[in-house]
């Protein structure tokens, strides 16, 4: 096993035993468990921790998502180089912890991710589910509007495409079971972000597309989808619909095509 990544206190409570079999032994509640990977909380030392297990998918389903062409996640390496860039251009996310990882064959391939769990946060999922019965502040949403604006900005002009780009993914940091003042959000489940140099235009375009998909149902106004088009673009709305028109209707027709296949985002 090479370990990557540990903090002192998983350091001192593994002592030199396997962290992967140490962390498939602890209990916890557990947020999803596959065939090739399983998510879970756990406590330890009065600390609250997220870990992601990576066990290997077998080729079988690498094929399979080859054939669809959809990227196969082998490793947890993945969501810590991910998480490690976003840090770099100070996007809020997960704290990692420990990282380790065994095995060249990508089908067989052990791994491991554990982060400091967000406390006191709400996903915006959760948090906007009843905007459109009940509207919020217009202040609050806009400023919302445009954190997220501003946060895809900066992901697709770096070249990070998250891939399950939702607002069930952003968390919004409470105080006192309130938003902060400053709305601070962060962007969790990374582990199927793809980082390249130069993200070609599909990449944005599906990423977009899901984000706003995910919010059809909470209400938005025409206004509050130009003022995301505003400020991810950084140019006034004339330039926009003049340049950059067929992407935007590419965005508008996937998110469509995703409302009528799979109905409302929650």
């Amino acid at each position: 096993m090479s370990i990557l990544q540990i903090n002192e206190e998983l350091r001192r409570h593994w002592q030199d035993r396997d962290p992967f079999h140490e962390l498939t032994l602890l209990e916890g509640k557990v947020y999803r468990q596959l065939a090739g990977r399983k998510t879970f909380q756990f406590e330890l030392g009065g600390n609250s921790y997220f870990a992601k297990l990576h066990f290997g998918i077998g080729w079988a389903e690498i094929l399979k998502n080859l054939v669809t062409l959809r990227l196969p996640v082998v490793s947890a390496r993945n969501e810590w180089l991910a998480i490690r860039r976003l840090q770099e251009l100070d996007v809020a996310t997960m704290t990692a912890v420990a990282f380790g990882e065994r095995g060249r064959n990508p089908a067989t391939r052990q791994s491991f991710i554990v982060t400091e769990a967000l406390l006191d946060t709400i996903s915006l999922e959760d948090f906007c589910r009843h905007w459109a019965q009940q509207a919020p502040a217009v202040a609050l949403k806009r400023r919302l509007t445009l954190q997220l604006a501003q946060i895809s900005r900066t992901l697709h002009g770096n070249g990070i495409c998250h891939r399950d780009y939702y607002l069930c993914h952003f968390l919004l940091h409470l105080e006192n079971g309130v938003p902060r003042p400053d709305l601070r959000l962060s962007l969790i489940d990374l582990h199927r972000a793809l980082i390249r140099h130069n993200l070609g235009r599909r990449w944005i375009v599906k990423d977009l597309a899901g984000l706003y998909y995910s919010a059809m149902h909470i209400g938005l106004s025409k206004r509050d989808l130009l003022r995301f088009m505003r400020c991810y673009e950084q140019r006034d709305l004339r330039s926009i619909f003049k340049l950059h028109h067929t992407f935007w209707n590419a965005v508008n027709k996937r998110a469509e095509a995703m409302f009528k296949k799979l109905g409302p985002a929650s």
